[in-house]
């Protein structure tokens, strides 16, 4: 869908929107001027073809039938006005001066006024601003927002989801840490008399940690290829609650597995070291 935005001369810059191609919206677009439009990158790609968007005809029927056709003098970078999720639209931009009446909907009934502070919080030139439009008019009524608020704002929802599955996420990690922690011991404790014998008989204890350690990467092994197929296989469903992440993404993938084969690798080496510290000869009285 696209977007129209009524802007006046400035505003792109104030936001920090580069006009790559053309001109801005100017002080002589005003009513009865040339009627002129800015548009995105979006807009140009989806629209246009590739062709020099400069000079073309744009027309907003049937998003905006009351707004005649307009020419486009320039070309802006694309930008996110709605929500991350959304991407970006297909956006135009034409000069408030120009929108003309359309009847009773000529009345605006709210209006952005954006200030760009050159130096310090932006809060601070909300005394001034506030001034300034009383002075026009002591009727208005009007609230101060930073632009920083609205996008944190925008991405609250991303952030919650992303420390959620990060907790859920560690915990997970910790839990099977220490469930390979406690497997390997009990496996060490249930095979303490061959491990004695193995070393009475002149193994070395690298040979009796290697040996131990073995059993462990088989079931990390195990763990990660069976993860990995669930995961891939599981992937869409939670595409949804993913912003800016592939859900199949290898670079995640790989790195998953690698945490888990470094964590089943401590897990694993602290009951072998222990394994590797058995007293031969208490084993063998002990059995």
């Amino acid at each position: 869908m696209t977007m129209l935005n009524e802007i006046t001369p400035g505003w792109l810059a104030t936001y920090g929107t580069a006009v790559l191609a053309g001109r801005d919206i100017d002080e002589p677009d005003e009513q009865g001027a040339l009627p002129v439009a800015l548009v995105n990158e979006a807009y140009a790609r989806k629209f246009l073809s590739g062709r020099n968007p400069i000079g073309e005809t744009v027309r907003f029927s049937p998003v905006s039938p009351d707004v005649p056709p307009r020419t486009i003098v320039g070309v802006v970078s694309d930008a996110v006005y709605v929500s991350v999720r959304d991407g970006v639209r297909p956006t135009v931009y034409i000069p408030l001066a120009q929108r003309g009446a359309r009847g009773p909907a000529a009345v605006t009934a709210n209006i952005n006024i954006s200030v760009r502070s050159s130096a310090g919080s932006p809060a601070l030139l909300a005394p001034r601003v506030a001034a300034a439009l009383t002075g026009v008019d002591r009727n208005l009524t009007f609230t101060f927002r930073p632009l920083q608020d609205r996008v944190d704002a925008s991405l609250t929802q991303e952030r919650l989801v992303a420390l959620v599955t990060g907790f859920f996420g560690t915990l997970a990690l910790l839990l099977a840490g220490l469930g390979l922690y406690g497997v390997t011991s009990y496996a060490v404790t249930r095979r303490r008399a061959e491990i004695g014998i193995r070393m009475a008989l002149g193994a070395e204890p690298s040979g009796v940690v290697r040996l131990v350690l073995v059993r462990v990467f088989i079931l990390v092994a195990l763990g990660v290829v069976i993860g990995t197929v669930v995961s891939w296989w599981s992937s869409q469903l939670v595409a949804s609650l993913l912003y800016d992440l592939q859900p199949r993404d290898p670079v995640t993938l790989v790195s998953a597995a690698v945490t888990l084969t470094v964590v089943g690798a401590i897990a694993g080496w602290l009951p072998a070291y222990r394994a590797s510290r058995i007293d031969p000869a208490q084993v063998l009285r002990d059995s």
